[in-house]
């Protein structure tokens, strides 16, 4: 019984973590939802919807990342850093609302936590979008 109640910790905090990692994805995903609807509402078929969207989400993700980390002036990187990690924030805000109404917080406390976890998504988020692409050398096999 105790291992799984620490098994069962562990896939909560496992499933938290993944929660609030995701939100930093809030604009490109939000680009896609709604590329996704205004298809649908034209008449375009389920594949066409989904494929489109696919690409405007990337495309979104890729042009920020691009903007930000490349030669562009100081006001587009603040304008696109803010557009990403407003939208982020945002999500973090209504994540920890929904984690603070289930577990029955009052009124102050739910507030706050759910403050909390937007500034944590937003620096997520931020932090993601600024930092470049950490990539993982690997050791070169024996001969």
């Amino acid at each position: 019984m105790t291992l799984m109640l620490i098994l069962g910790a562990i896939a909560a905090l496992y499933c938290l973590r993944l929660l609030f990692r995701s939100a930093k994805f809030a604009m490109p995903v939000g680009a896609a939802i709604a590329l996704g609807f205004a298809l649908r509402d034209l008449g375009f078929g389920w594949l066409t919807i989904l494929g489109s969207a696919l690409i405007a989400g990337l495309a979104v993700l890729a042009l920020g990342r691009r903007l930000v980390r490349g030669a562009a002036p100081l006001p587009v990187k603040l304008c696109v850093i803010l557009t990403f990690v407003g939208a982020a924030a945002f999500a973090g805000y209504q994540a920890g609302t929904a984690l603070a109404i289930l577990g029955g917080l009052e009124a102050g406390a739910e507030q706050g936590l759910a403050i909390l976890a937007g500034l944590v998504t937003g620096y997520a988020s931020w932090h993601d979008l600024v930092s470049p692409a950490d990539s993982t050398e690997r050791p070169a096999l024996p001969a």
